[in-house]
C-alpha cells in the first residue's frame, strides 16, 4: 500500500526552492532565529541591576521609552533606507549607511553585536539570495572590509530582495525588538510571561507609531539617541556579574 512516504521527492535543491515573501518575513523576523539575539540585551542588563527596570510598570516604560527615542532613529531607519537603497541598486549608500551606523553606534557592545548579528543573519539568507548579484556584491565588500556587516542593513537588504513589502518588513522588525525586549525582561527583572504579553498588546500603538514617523526621516536623521541608552550599554561593559554580552 502506498503511503506518503512513497511519494516523497527528497529536499529540493537550493536552485529549486521557490521563496514566499510572508513566510521568508515570518521565518527571518522570528525572535528564535539563530543569530545570537537571546545573548544581547543591548544595555538593558545595567538598567535592571541599578533598578531602574524593576517591575512591569517599569519595564513597559522602558520599551516605550526604546522604541521613541533610540531604536526609530537607529535600527529602524538603518531599515527602511536599506530596503530603499537595494530597491535604486545603490551599493555606495549602502556602504555610507553602514558607516554612519558603525560611528553612530558608540558603545562598543552595541557596535560589535550589531555586526554578529549582521554576520549570522546573512548565512541564514545566504541559502536563498545567493544568485542575487547585489547580495553577492554586498557580501564581498563586508568581507573585504569595506562594509561592516549591520545586521539592520542586511535585513532591510533581506527583505527587498525577497520581495517583502517595505511597511510589512519596519513592522515586523519592530515587533520583534519588542519581543526581544520584554523576553529579556522576563528573564532579567523578572516579570510574569502575562504581563510581558500585556506590554507587547498596550505597545501596538507605539509600533504604528514609529513606523508612519520613520517614513518622513532621511539619512540625517540616523544616530539621534537619547544619551542614558548609549551610557548604560557602556556600563554594561563594566558590569562585576552578567547574563547577557551586552
Amino acid at each position: 500500500m502506498s503511503t506518503h512516504m512513497d511519494t516523497y521527492m527528497g529536499t529540493p535543491k537550493a536552485a529549486e526552492v521557490k521563496t514566499y515573501p510572508l513566510f521568508c518575513l515570518l521565518q527571518i523576523s522570528d525572535p528564535l532565529l539563530p543569530i545570537g539575539g537571546f545573548t544581547q540585551s543591548f544595555g538593558l542588563e545595567t538598567y535592571v541591576q541599578k533598578g531602574i527596570v524593576h517591575d512591569a510598570g517599569s519595564a513597559k516604560k522602558y520599551l516605550e521609552s526604546y522604541l521613541l527615542n533610540n531604536f526609530l532613529y537607529n535600527d529602524l531607519l538603518a531599515v527602511k533606507l536599506a530596503w530603499e537603497y537595494t530597491g535604486d541598486a545603490n551599493l555606495d549608500g549602502i556602504g555610507n549607511l553602514e558607516d554612519i551606523i558603525s560611528a553612530a553606534k558608540a558603545p562598543r557592545e552595541l557596535r560589535t553585536a550589531s555586526m554578529k548579528l549582521g554576520t549570522r543573519f546573512s548565512i541564514i539568507v545566504e541559502s536563498v539570495l545567493k544568485d542575487h548579484s547585489f547580495f553577492i556584491s554586498y557580501l564581498q565588500r563586508v568581507k573585504s572590509g569595506q562594509g561592516a556587516g549591520h545586521y539592520s542593513v542586511i535585513y532591510g537588504l533581506a527583505t527587498k530582495l525577497l520581495n517583502i513589502d517595505k511597511t510589512l518588513a519596519l513592522s515586523a522588525v519592530t515587533y520583534s525588538a519588542a519581543s526581544q525586549i520584554v523576553n529579556n525582561c522576563a528573564k532579567l527583572v523578572p516579570i510574569s510571561q502575562k504581563d510581558g504579553q500585556k506590554i507587547l498588546f498596550g505597545a501596538q500603538a507605539i509600533f504604528q507609531q514609529i513606523i508612519d514617523k520613520v517614513e518622513t526621516l532621511n539619512e540625517s536623521n540616523l544616530g539621534i539617541c537619547f544619551v542614558g541608552f548609549d551610557l548604560r550599554s557602556m556600563q554594561h561593559e563594566r558590569l562585576y556579574t552578567r547574563l547577557y554580552i551586552s
